[in-house]
Formats: structure tokens, C-alpha cells, sequence
């Protein structure tokens, strides 16, 4: 079922990709988090994801994605550590047989103003009584429209007055076009509780809302929805619900 549609505009995929550092340092510093840590390495056409993803039930677990498939040689339950010296020394080893690899932090900082333009815009919109809560440290990165080039993703809500509000999912594709929107909760039906970027979508746990005329709202039950993006040949990238 198609939510959304939103052309890309501006630079294109191929101007992101000229613009990113191919060849990445391995070094990470001692404080560094290894929440979003994630690598993607190319070597004579063939396509490498390696990163910590942090699903329910693991403190880190270590993903290795391929044409051929996804695999998690590596994983914790308690120490959410454990993970990054492992992306690091599978990077590692690709690069010493031949591989170019690029880390999602070359992604956010090429991002980086695409992501702030937006959160520039939403805070002019309290100028005309609309007020949006979008964090741009909340956004997370990950592959989700199907080209090994990671994206940005968040859920952030707007206020439309009288106890109504709204919730959206923003991706960042490229540097100057806008995010692809599609609207994910509201005050009627359901909201997002938590999110996650799993498999090439955004999987949200969302829970089912009732609001009657009465002004507290009676919340029941849970579901995971998830979001998926792709290039339409007659519209350009839109995102769907699947």
C-alpha cells in the first residue's frame, strides 16, 4: 500500500556517492559510541554493510549484509561493547584484501545540512501556530532504499491544536532535496512508541489509539509497522507501508 510519494530533487545519488570519502579510517576514538557505528565497503562492483544494530533482546549485535544475504556473526545480551571492535576488524581485514570502505559518519556529516535546513523550516512553522518537535540528534542512519548507501531517519510530531497531533517519519536521501514525509501516527488512531532501522526499512512499534470526545485518550494493544523505501520509475523515491 503506497503512503507516500516525494521526488527526489537537487543533488543526485551519484553526486552524494562522488562527495563521500571511499577510503575510511578504522581508528575510533576511546569514548565513541557504538550505537550508530556502520561501514560500507565496495570492491569490484560487489557491495559490503557491516554495523552494530541493537534489536530488542541484544545489547549489540553485528551485521553483515550481502547480495547474497544478511548474517550476524557476532552478538551480545550484555555488553553493548562488545560489537564495534568487531565491525572494526572485519573492516579491517576487507580493506587489507582490496575493499574501499566508507563509515556512516562520512553520511551524517554530508547530511548534516540537508538535516538542519529541515529543522530550520519546522521552527518557523510556530511562527503560524504550528508547533513540531524534530530533533535532529534523534535521527538515526541506515540502508533503506535499496542501494547500500545509508539514509536518515526519525519520527518527530506536530500540534495541531485542540489535543490533536500528528506524527511523521522523515528520510534524509540526499544534500539538498527534501526528506521523503509520510504521516505514521495521530491522535485518532495510533502513535509510535519506538523505532528502529532493521533489514532496509523502519520498523515501528506503534500503539492503537481511541480518542472519543472525552480528552484523555484510551490507549490498547501494540503493532509493529513497517516503512520501506523505493525508486517509483513515474515518481521518483516514495516511501510504503508493508
Amino acid at each position: 500500500m503506497q503512503i507516500s510519494t516525494t521526488q527526489k530533487a537537487g543533488l543526485s545519488r551519484a553526486s552524494l556517492r562522488a562527495r563521500l570519502t571511499l577510503v575510511c579510517a578504522i581508528a575510533a576514538s576511546p569514548g565513541a559510541s557504538a550505537q550508530d557505528l556502520a561501514y560500507v565497503c565496495e570492491n569490484d562492483g560487489q557491495t559490503r554493510s557491516i554495523g552494530v544494530v541493537r534489536p530488542p533482546g541484544f545489547a549489540c549485535r553485528v551485521e553483515y549484509r550481502k547480495s547474497s544475504g544478511t548474517s550476524y556473526p557476532w552478538n551480545a545480551r550484555g555488553d553493548p561493547a562488545y560489537c564495534a571492535p568487531k565491525v572494526l576488524s572485519l573492516v579491517g581485514r576487507l580493506k587489507s584484501w582490496g575493499w574501499q570502505c566508507e563509515s556512516s559518519e562520512s553520511v551524517r556529516s554530508v547530511l548534516a545540512a540537508q538535516i538542519e535546513r529541515y529543522h530550520r523550516h519546522i521552527r518557523i512553522l510556530k511562527n503560524i501556530g504550528k508547533t513540531c518537535h524534530f530533533y535532529p540528534g534523534e535521527v538515526r542512519y541506515g540502508n533503506l532504499c535499496g542501494d547500500e548507501r545509508p539514509e536518515g531517519a526519525t519520527v518527530y510530531s506536530c500540534e495541531n491544536g485542540n489535543d490533536e497531533w500528528r506524527q511523521h517519519l522523515a528520510v534524509f536521501v540526499d544534500t539538498q532535496s527534501e526528506p521523503l514525509i509520510t504521516e505514521v501516527g495521530d491522535s485518532r488512531s495510533r502513535q509510535v512508541i519506538s523505532y528502529f532501522i532493521d533489514q532496509g526499512r523502519v520498523l515501528l512499534e506503534t500503539q492503537s489509539v481511541q480518542a472519543p470526545e472525552a480528552s484523555t485518550a484510551a490507549q490498547s494493544g501494540t503493532e509493529d509497522v513497517s516503512i520501506r523505501c523505493r525508486n517509483a520509475p513515474s515518481s521518483g523515491w516514495e516511501l510504503y507501508e508493508n
